[in-house]
């Protein structure tokens, strides 16, 4: 159950990243370091407190909504989440007005000459 959410909600992020992508005009191979830096220490944060949280029975998950996959104690869901957080703020991070990439100030530059 708590997986079949998470991939919903993480081909959503995936989405709203590819649109951000498109219509910004940010090639993927200009970003996929950050992404990607940004994604192992979600993960790695998430891989860390959860273990710690579950080992000291801050919660517990009913065992028949899991995958039955764990890393640690973590069930493999909870790792979605910081996944689509990475995809999904990154992608409305460019679409609300992040920074002009080098190639939009390039395009507006020889816009505005052409308007001159």
């Amino acid at each position: 159950m708590f997986l079949n959410l998470g991939l919903i909600f993480t081909a959503a992020a995936v989405l709203v990243l590819g649109a951000a992508l498109l219509i910004r005009r940010i090639p993927l191979r200009r970003v996929v370091l950050q992404l990607g830096v940004a994604l192992v220490l979600m993960l790695g944060l998430t891989a860390i407190f959860d273990n710690v949280m579950i080992a000291v029975g801050l919660f517990d998950y009913g065992k028949h909504t899991l995958s039955g996959l764990y890393i640690g104690l973590a069930p493999i869901e909870d790792f979605l989440y910081p996944l689509c957080a990475v995809v999904l703020m990154s992608g409305l991070w460019w679409l609300c007005g992040a920074a002009p990439t080098a190639s939009e100030q390039k395009t507006t530059a020889s816009a505005e000459e052409s308007h001159d």
